[in-house]
């Protein structure tokens, strides 16, 4: 049995629960998370009695995106072209549909990860947006524009960093549905029992089709181009005064600027 330092996994009838557990870093990714939550998708896909993983968070966030504190290590350009991501693969990949249950700021990587599972339910209290766009980093994997019901919200988004709550993130249609705070559990307990009437191998053959439309509009050719280009603009003037201004005079201060000074 894996044990496991960043996630939680549990397994409850025909769910199988991946828990995102930095509560104390609301949740950011690192690599340690990333690979642990690869393989736990791998596990519940191992498992004949799972038909639904249900990705959550611990805390108050879902997750606030990719890991950018001074402790995470510094990586070169070569090494972060050769070595890209591959969780939200691995979810669109699956032979399972992947649940998201948002409660919680869901930023950036973190609005990634949501947004590329097949299905993201949410609480009101709940934030979606991309403000890493501040740093003049594209998301790494292209994901707003396959989800979203006009592309003018994806621009929206990404041309502003901004965040939106729950029912404007609904309104665009990053996610199927909002329910009252200390709801989410029974509502996603309820969508997996709607899916549990589904055969299995049904859903699996629908998943693969619905992911062979969003093929041919280039999801996944994009997803792999813009990892690239996420880390080439990790090198842009912004996101190396962001770095300096960590190291500097720590990671609030750094944030405070980037988030708070108009760039050219």
């Amino acid at each position: 049995m894996t044990e496991y330092t960043t996630i939680e996994y549990e397994r409850d009838g025909a769910a199988a629960h991946v828990r995102l557990d930095r509560p104390d870093a609301m949740n950011a990714l690192n690599e340690t998370l990333l690979g642990e939550f690869e393989d736990a998708l791998d596990r519940a896909a191992a498992d004949e009695d799972v038909r639904v993983v249900v990705v959550a968070g611990y805390g108050e966030a879902f997750s606030a995106g990719y890991d950018i504190g001074a402790d995470e290590p510094e990586r070169s350009v070569d090494d972060r072209i050769r070595d890209q991501r591959t969780h939200l693969e691995a979810i669109f990949s699956a032979r399972l549909p992947v649940v998201a249950a948002v409660d919680g700021p869901a930023l950036a990587g973190g609005c990634n990860l949501a947004l590329a599972c097949d299905l993201t339910f949410a609480t009101e209290r709940s934030e979606f947006g991309y403000p890493d766009m501040h740093f003049g980093e594209p998301p790494p994997k292209f994901v707003l524009p396959f989800v979203t019901d006009s592309l003018k919200h994806a621009r929206e988004l990404l041309y502003t960093g901004k965040t939106v709550d729950a029912d404007e993130a609904h309104r665009m249609g990053l996610v199927n549905r909002v329910v009252p705070d200390g709801e989410l559990g029974a509502a996603v307990d309820e969508e997996v029992d709607h899916i549990r009437k589904t055969p299995g191998a049904a859903v699996a053959l629908v998943k693969d089709m619905v992911n062979d439309v969003q093929e041919t509009q280039g999801y996944r050719r994009y997803g792999r181009l813009d990892e690239s280009l996420g880390t080439l603009t990790m090198e842009s003037e912004t996101a190396t005064r962001f770095r300096e201004l960590r190291d500097e005079e720590g990671l609030q201060a750094a944030l405070d600027w980037v988030h708070g000074t108009d760039k050219p």
